[in-house]
């Protein structure tokens, strides 16, 4: 009798792993008496839940653990507030006035960590001027036990449309770290007496230390583009993770006086045109990823998923996926990588840890530049991802799914131009054009492959990157899928096509 009860339990727990989709990624819809419960998702051994904590939000930018145990966060139209994670409720702290959002606006946050004693919030935002000049601020509040008061401007640095960043974090030595964008000034960006691209290390009364690198100067480090992550590891180490071009999103291990290669390196120095311009300080990346994925907020990782302790956590904007970044034992190297979440909840810009091991994703499809679905309904969430069991040993299934990168037409036009031209083909009014209305994308074939193969290098608008480094084949096919998508009629381009224009070019 006692092997037949066992065995009829069994059954059911096989039928219940059964009915989630098989394979290493799943997630269904199930009944659970959490009425707070939407979905779960399996990982090898780890079952998680997935629910929504907030939402009807605008594009959240950043989320801090504070010591109530709520989670502080900011959103790109100047409001700061505190979350209930098990309640949903939200408590507004702070609407800032003299913020400038065309597409940024409030951006990072960073609480003082020694906040009973120096109840201190840093905020980094963007400001326009009397004179039209955008700039970017961190501004110093203190925390009156319901608002935040007494804003205090520590330190103002030029800012731009985009390309600002950025994040702040403060190190175990009470210093803040703040990495900024390059703001399309490339010529700048390893020049240490300007600060943009770079990590600036402050004070916390916004001077500067007398141990920086460069006497005077705020910069740490140097040789960024767009860096929209920037986390500590538990034993100190500092990284950050940074938008490239047409090629090479990168995550760094910073160091003092390092310089990182942006803009006569994008990723690896592994190019001909990148050999002669290595500079000898360059540092090579941990981990870049070519096509990219647009990667924005970073936390460190050592809870209670044991699939991913010790591990760099990175969101995801172009990819709309969580990206698990393993760490060695030195928490010095990314030894290996995890994608979960791809596509399913649209843009994700940061990501918070909370000491009990739960992690927070926000989603940020109410921003300037939303994906294709997106938003839906409920825009934007804040998403809390919890472990809620562990899968019997036996029913494990043991495996590692390697995903083959496809170069199809569809997928290549995903990866390289959709984030800005969009599924449409409309682009983005004001920043990115349309394919649908673009005489040159219709035009004469030679015309169009050197511009590809060039790129644009306006300074109105976005700048198109030059995608001289895919191959004649996928050049061909990506231009061949617009124009008969977008360009109704026009005849395809063939790879002889493209090396004749590529052997013309040079």
């Amino acid at each position: 009798m006692n092997n037949l009860l066992y065995g009829l339990a069994w059954i059911l727990v096989l039928a219940l792993l059964l009915s989630m989709s098989v394979g290493h990624q799943r997630a269904s819809n199930l009944p659970s008496v959490d009425s707070t419960l939407s979905e779960t998702y399996e990982l090898d051994s780890t079952v998680l839940t997935l629910s929504t904590v907030a939402s009807n939000l605008n594009a959240t930018w950043d989320m801090a653990w504070g010591p109530d145990n709520w989670i502080w966060f900011t959103d790109q139209d100047g409001k700061v507030s505190r979350l209930n994670p098990e309640t949903g409720q939200i408590i507004e702290l702070l609407q800032i006035q003299d913020y400038y959002r065309k597409r940024l606006g409030l951006m990072s946050m960073v609480l003082h960590p020694d906040f009973e004693s120096h109840p201190q919030v840093f905020i980094n935002y963007s400001h326009i001027q009397s004179d039209s000049s955008i700039v970017s601020r961190l501004v110093r509040y203190t925390y009156d036990g319901k608002r935040l008061v007494n804003p205090l401007l520590l330190y103002q640095i030029p800012g731009y449309l985009g390309h600002n960043g950025s994040r702040l974090v403060i190190s175990q030595n009470r210093k803040i770290l703040w990495a900024t964008g390059d703001l399309k000034q490339k010529e700048t960006v390893q020049n240490p007496t300007y600060p943009n691209g770079k990590v600036l290390r402050l004070n916390l009364d916004g001077t500067i230390p007398k141990d920086n690198p460069y006497p005077g100067s705020p910069v740490w480090s140097m040789g960024f583009r767009v860096p929209q992550g920037l986390t500590y590891t538990v034993n100190g180490n500092l990284f950050i993770a940074e938008h490239g071009d047409a090629t090479d999103d990168e995550v760094n291990l910073v160091t003092k006086r390092a310089s990182y290669g942006w803009p006569y390196i994008a990723g690896f120095c592994d190019q001909p045109d990148e050999q002669g311009n290595c500079p000898d300080s360059a540092v090579a990346p941990v981990k870049a990823w070519t096509p990219t994925i647009a990667p924005a907020g970073m936390d460190y990782y050592n809870g209670t998923i044991p699939e991913w302790k010790n591990a760099l956590l990175l969101t995801t904007l172009k990819d709309q996926s969580l990206r698990v970044l393993h760490l060695d034992a030195r928490q010095e190297k990314i030894i290996s990588e995890s994608v979960v979440f791809s596509g399913k909840y649209g843009r994700l810009r940061d990501v918070c840890v909370s000491p009990a091991g739960d992690i927070y994703i926000s989603t940020s499809n109410r921003d300037w530049n939303p994906p294709a679905s997106f938003p839906i309904k409920t825009d934007d969430r804040i998403i809390r991802i919890r472990k809620s069991g562990t899968i019997p040993q036996s029913m494990q299934t043991a495996k590692v799914q390697s995903q083959a990168g496809t170069s199809n037409a569809a997928s290549l036009y995903q990866s390289y131009c959709e984030s800005c031209h969009k599924g449409d083909g409309r682009g983005v009014a004001g920043s990115f054009p349309s394919l649908v209305t673009s005489t040159r994308l219709a035009g004469e074939k030679s015309t169009l492959i050197k511009f590809l193969l060039k790129g644009s290098q306006s300074s109105a608008g976005e700048a198109m990157p030059a995608f001289s480094f895919l191959s004649d084949v996928q050049l061909a096919a990506i231009s061949s899928y617009a124009r008969d998508k977008f360009a109704k009629g026009a005849p395809g381009v063939s790879a002889d096509e493209v090396a004749r224009a590529r052997k013309s070019s040079k």
